[in-house]
């Protein structure tokens, strides 16, 4: 892989880490919620990197020396979108970013997002396969236009899921559309624009001022398309970010400390760049 960016001059000292997309569930519901979830992929074994609880969580970024991570939770009924707020607004903390998640079925989702934005939390999590909701379709866009005007950040999944037929529900085209129509959302597009349609990622989100981020990528991506999407991309609208517990975070910093790109480039990656997104302070303590 050619290096992007190569004049790219950084510090010695390495870079905090900062994951911004993570998983974990109450304490009570977690060992059935990785174990529905791992029963569930379709296409090979699966291996949690830790139990799904938020304390298997911190360590597992101990381990990986990362000093925040954003959890993601998806609201995958309406029901479920008012508990999620509140445990998301119980877990805060100096190491956890949680996202909060509002379903496209939820009646009312502008008054949630302001609930969630007073609850002092800075975003939500959208996934079109188990809300079974394309990112364009109008009642996602409802919700997105609801996070912008609440200052809310969106992080979506795009490309295919492991656990659902290979389908277009999450194509990145979909994530231009809703950009098209609600283009002050700060929004990240999951899995460098697309898990395994990284070439229509390529195609309909590289360039965009969105958000692209790393998980599942690096080692699954081919080196030249991955070169391709770094290139294509702003540089300070690149993130890091692992999928854990479907990753493993430590491996993945490796994987990506590893990448042939300039150390400035990647403390940006690493840090800045999240940092900058989700309005945090300077000081990575």
């Amino acid at each position: 892989m050619a290096a992007p960016r190569d004049a790219d001059v950084g510090s010695a000292a390495p870079s905090p880490v900062l994951d911004v997309h993570t998983h974990a569930f109450p304490d009570r519901l977690a060992a059935a919620a990785v174990a529905k979830l791992r029963a569930g992929a379709r296409w090979y074994e699966v291996h949690p990197s830790y139990d799904g609880t938020v304390g298997g969580l911190v360590a597992s970024m101990d381990r990986a020396g990362i000093r925040k991570a954003v959890l993601c939770s998806i609201a995958t009924r309406p029901e479920q979108v008012r508990n999620i707020t509140d445990w998301s607004a119980s877990i805060a903390g100096p190491r956890i970013v949680p996202f909060a998640s509002i379903h496209p079925d939820y009646p009312e989702p502008e008054q949630e997002a302001r609930r969630i934005a007073a609850a002092g939390l800075r975003g939500l999590k959208f996934h079109p396969y188990y809300m079974d909701c394309p990112a364009d379709d109008p009642r996602a866009v409802r919700v997105a236009r609801a996070a912008a005007d609440a200052h809310l950040a969106m992080v979506f999944h795009s490309g295919y899921d492991m656990g659902f037929e290979r389908d277009d529900t999450a194509a990145p085209a979909h994530l231009r559309r809703l950009h098209e129509q609600v283009p002050d959302l700060r929004m990240v597009a999951a899995h460098m624009g697309g898990w395994l349609r990284w070439p229509e990622a390529l195609r309909d989100l590289a360039g965009l001022p969105i958000w692209l981020e790393t998980s599942y990528t690096i080692g699954q991506c081919p080196e030249e398309m991955l070169r391709r999407l770094l290139d294509a991309h702003p540089p300070d609208r690149l993130l890091f970010g692992t999928d854990a517990p479907w990753a493993d975070q430590p491996a993945e910093v490796e994987r990506f400390r590893a990448l042939p790109i300039g150390e400035g480039l990647k403390r940006q990656i690493l840090w800045e760049n999240g940092r900058r997104w989700l309005g945090l302070a300077a000081d990575p303590a």
